[in-house]
């Protein structure tokens, strides 16, 4: 069912959960009541409670669930207030900027940080004469060696496509997301000095002109 949200213009899909648990509670309670006869109209009550509650189950609001770096109206930052017409963002070059509601909700969210980890890509093109296994080869040695790439799941190399000037390749690998900007700087490098130390050419893009016919002498 369409439940509209506490953002005007928003709606949520809420449904039925296949792995959700039951919630248990178990509950302690003690009562106390005094009332001496020697003081007329005077009552004390003490009371305790002691509750444990295992597999709770509850409904986050929308700030709990936006309250990440999200991708949304065209900004990128962490969500620093949701408010009743406006959301308030901080970049990652610590700028503040103040999003229309309208604009976010309207158009598709992205929640940069809801996963614990990321895959980073890092693209590359090699010259047409190098050997496809070799590069292969290196290519995924690079990877491996990189420090804070994650073993499981492994890294991926994909020949991408065969481009105008060049053999395109994709690395991939999966990180922490606290690892990604780090693993895909220090990555480039890598692949960049491992081409290098095999001859292996990154061409410029480049274009044949062939002309056909005399060319008039003025």
């Amino acid at each position: 069912q369409k439940n509209p949200t506490e953002l005007p213009g928003a709606w949520s899909r809420s449904g039925g959960e296949p792995t959700l648990q039951p919630e248990t509670a178990e509950s302690t309670t003690l009562g106390f009541v005094w009332t001496p006869e020697f003081l007329e109209g005077f009552s004390v009550t003490v009371d305790y409670f002691n509750i444990k509650k295992e597999n709770l189950i509850f409904q986050p609001s929308t700030n709990e669930v936006l309250k990440d770096v999200a991708n949304a109206g065209g900004t990128t930052g962490k969500v620093i207030e949701i408010g009743l017409f406006t959301t308030t963002f901080d970049t990652p070059d610590n700028r503040r900027i103040i999003v229309p509601n309208g604009a976010i909700f309207g158009g598709t969210i992205e929640n940069v940080s809801f996963h614990d980890t990321r895959r980073v890509d890092v693209e590359v093109g090699t010259d047409y004469g190098a050997d496809i296994d070799k590069t292969r080869e290196i290519l995924m040695a690079t990877a491996k060696a990189c420090e804070n790439v994650l073993p499981d799941p492994g890294p991926g190399i994909v020949l991408a496509g065969l481009g105008g000037s060049s053999i395109d390749w994709s690395i991939r690998v999966w990180v922490n997301a606290a690892d990604y900007w780090g693993v895909k700087d220090q990555l480039t490098r890598d692949v960049k000095y491992a081409l290098d130390n095999a001859d292996i050419g990154i061409p410029y893009p480049q274009m044949d002109v062939h002309i056909d016919g005399k060319v008039a002498q003025g």
